[in-house]
């Protein structure tokens, strides 16, 4: 189903609301089968750009990749999902806690979002790249003498915890985080532009653009990679997602298995899930934000229909941050009819 004048209206509507040279590059699935649509402010207003091999900054969207590298190493019977991390670390964590595998990809680990004094950083010392100088001695001597764990019973995100989990398995299977991700995910489905270090970009990287219309640094993510490293274009995310909507694959499965479910709250590993099995309307979902991107991805399974969307909007508008997701959900709604 092509995209209707109604879509590219309220894309295009974003899309003109900031900066000249922000893009929008939207992937729309239905029945499985997807399209493509680009928009680029220009200076006539929207423009048509075809841009879905261009590179974007992902953000947290990486979450869903590093939950699928668990997913498959869960299924391959090298990991117990329940069982903890503890035994690959090479500390004690404070107060003699446990964190298990699962807890990382559900963010009911305890752990806070951000690790100590990133904030400060992020606001002040390395604001145009503050997870870069966090790296792995700076991360265990935090689980060892910093950070206390909170309720273990709620769902909290953390970056931080995301981060943990993508660096464990990347130890575990002796190997960095790109390597983890190109064996398991990139090589796999044919996911060619898709990288974990902005410097290794093959084809068109798109230039971040900042809350105030400058261009960005592209992020260093240090020890968290597997929080938000990945960049990557809609048309290898459309290769991720039909491999999510195919469900033929065991780690699949396992990924979209509802872990935790406490009222109108639902994780599975790596997805937040919205709506009702019972009256057949789950939708999965996860966006994300860096500095100069943000990012979104919708899918329902049971229909095969969805969107997602890749922009060089900054995620750190204070008003304006969340137009990509916002603008995710009203194409679902005005989709789906809901």
């Amino acid at each position: 189903m092509p995209f209707t004048d109604q879509e590219i209206s309220a894309i295009n509507k974003v899309v003109t609301s900031f900066a000249p040279n922000t893009e929008l590059a939207v992937a729309k699935f239905f029945e499985g089968e997807h399209q493509y649509f680009g928009t680029r402010c220009g200076v006539q207003g929207a423009e048509p750009v075809e841009n879905h091999c261009s590179v974007f900054e992902i953000g947290s969207l990486t979450k869903l990749m590093t939950s699928a590298a668990l997913a498959q190493m869960v299924c391959e019977g090298k990991i117990i999902l329940d069982d903890a991390i503890n035994s690959q670390l090479d500390i004690q964590i404070r107060d003699n806690q446990f964190i298990s595998y699962a807890a990382l990809a559900t963010h009911t680990s305890g752990l806070p979002r951000l690790p100590p004094g990133l904030l400060w950083q992020a606001l002040f010392k390395r604001k145009h790249n503050p997870y870069e100088a966090y790296l792995r001695d700076d991360l265990m001597h935090h689980l060892a003498y910093t950070i206390r764990l909170g309720s273990q019973n709620k769902v909290h995100y953390s970056n931080l915890g995301a981060g943990l989990l993508g660096h464990v398995l990347s130890e575990l299977e002796g190997c960095d985080y790109s390597e983890l991700l190109q064996s398991r995910l990139f090589k796999p489905l044919n996911m060619r532009y898709s990288f974990i270090n902005w410097r290794d970009v093959a084809g068109e990287l798109v230039i971040g653009i900042g809350k105030n219309g400058e261009s960005t640094n592209n992020w260093d993510l240090g020890v968290l990679q597997g929080a938000g490293a990945v960049l990557s274009c809609v048309k290898d995310l459309v290769q991720f997602a039909k491999v999510q909507f195919a469900q033929t694959e065991p780690w699949v499965e396992l990924q979209q298995q509802i872990q935790v479910e406490k009222g109108f709250e639902k994780v599975a590993l790596g997805w937040f899930v919205l709506g009702s099995k019972s009256k057949g309307d789950l939708l999965y979902f996860h966006d994300g934000g860096t500095g100069g991107y943000s990012s979104v991805m919708l899918l329902d399974m049971e229909s095969q229909s969805g969107y997602i969307i890749l922009s060089n909007i900054s995620g750190l508008h204070k008003l304006k941050g969340q137009k990509v997701t916002k603008l995710g959900f009203e194409l679902m709604r005005t989709f789906k009819g809901f």
